[in-house]
């Protein structure tokens, strides 16, 4: 351990003389506040004892204080099993809460294996990230999710193991404004666990559950713990948090993906349980509003799924699903994909020194007829004109922009043939 600062409180240090050697003991609410790790130089606390009272609480308790990603517990649990608990709190003084982290062994684990445990709160916008996470997208189709996840994470890394062990978890949360408050608008009864999978970057919960997410909230106010957290040895990985069950971050499936042919897209699915549900297909312009566009049911068994969107959005095309018929709706993480267009012979451009739109038209006829349209990112066509070509070769028009509000656009060409241009403009 590099760094255990010991705030002026007592603290009780107790090697007990039986069968649990080298235990921490913690009599009477003292405190252990880690601090100073980093990514290049971590502390430790280390909990040299597999024996599940490796730490010890008595009395009014006790307090480990983490407060950073690298903070850690390390507890040498080897093949140990049984309930090991961290007495972590949230800090001294102002909205302090003790938020117990709870770990029972299912199946031990095999090899000299050890846990890491730090936990600590990040701010309103669920920062800093835990190392290795990337997105914080919504499973509902909003980009940013942090209204609907606590302002806390947690990091629980299994080390050195040939198998890691099967657990389940009970994270103590504090319920006070400060970590589920404004601006967050989630329901604190309507919590449960989610953590993030490196390997394909979803943010997961359970595969067997509903909704994508573990656990259920209990206890009552000032106290409360998402509880039973089901993990196998096999979907042990680092960085957790707490997400309200109506807003998921992403649920996996084992594949969801689309193509385009034919100016249509093929969409198609694949899920690693069996089960009856109906798979409600949804499209956006903008990755943020979602609409229906069909439905698909699973029935006798089926694990591959198939849809075609025979009208997409020019240009690009944002699409999700939402399984029906669990105990409440859950969400697909969002795809985006490009449209299959022919090449078009135009060029669209609008230069930051004013509001015009420049377009070329490159023809073979004398005389063609375009239709040129400016679209808004949640499909509204803002600003329409036909175009008419006068000669063979380049062909320029300029079109006024001044009154188009700021922002980003679709700048959509269509010829003759069908064949569109697609741009993005910033005016």
């Amino acid at each position: 351990m590099s760094r255990l600062l010991i705030p002026l409180i007592l603290l009780s240090f107790t090697f007990c003389i039986s069968a649990q050697t080298n235990a921490l003991v913690l009599n009477n609410n003292p405190y252990i506040v880690l601090n100073g790790g980093t990514s290049g130089t971590p502390i430790y606390l280390v909990v040299n004892q597999s024996n599940a009272n490796g730490i010890i609480t008595q009395g009014t308790g006790g307090n480990i204080i983490s407060e950073d990603e690298y903070n850690y517990v390390k507890w040498n649990i080897g093949t140990g099993s049984g309930t090991y608990t961290v007495p972590f709190t949230t800090g001294v003084g102002g909205t302090e809460q003790k938020i117990p982290l709870t770990m029972l062994t299912t199946t031990a684990g095999t090899g000299a294996g050890d846990l890491l445990f730090s936990t600590y709160e990040s701010d309103d916008g669920n920062l800093p990230w835990p190392s290795g996470v990337n997105h914080f997208m919504s499973s509902s189709g909003n980009l940013d999710n942090k209204d609907w996840v606590v302002d806390r994470f947690w990091i629980i890394d299994a080390e050195n193991y040939t198998t890691k062990p099967a657990v389940q978890f009970s994270f103590g949360f504090n319920d006070d404004a400060s970590e589920v408050g404004a601006p967050n608008t989630l329901n604190v009864t309507n919590l449960g666990a989610q953590r993030f999978n490196t390997s394909n970057n979803h943010w997961e919960g359970s595969h067997s559950g509903s909704a994508g997410i573990w656990g259920t909230v209990t206890g009552s106010a000032g106290s409360r713990s998402v509880t039973g957290v089901n993990i196998a040895a096999s979907e042990f990985y680092r960085a957790w948090t707490l997400t309200d069950y109506d807003h998921p971050l992403p649920l996996i499936l084992n594949s969801f993906s689309g193509n385009c042919e034919n100016n249509s897209i093929n969409l198609s699915w694949e899920i690693s349980k069996t089960e009856t549900s109906t798979y409600e297909i949804q499209k956006s312009i903008d990755g943020l509003h979602f609409t229906t566009i069909g439905s698909t049911n699973a029935i006798h068994n089926e694990t591959s799924f198939k849809y075609i969107d025979r009208n997409p959005y020019f240009g690009q095309s944002y699409y999700r699903l939402i399984v029906k018929g669990l105990e409440s709706d859950a969400y697909s993480e969002v795809i985006s994909v490009r449209t299959c267009e022919k090449k078009s012979n135009a060029y669209i451009f609008s230069p930051l020194t004013n509001s015009n739109i420049y377009i070329e038209v490159t023809t073979e006829k004398l005389s063609s007829t375009n239709k040129f349209m400016l679209i808004d990112l949640s499909g509204k066509i803002i600003l329409q004109e036909t175009l008419t070509t006068n000669n063979k070769g380049s062909n320029q028009f300029m079109l006024d922009a001044s009154g188009v509000a700021k922002g980003i656009y679709n700048a959509v060409l269509i010829d003759e043939q069908e064949i569109k241009s697609v741009t993005k403009l910033v005016l």
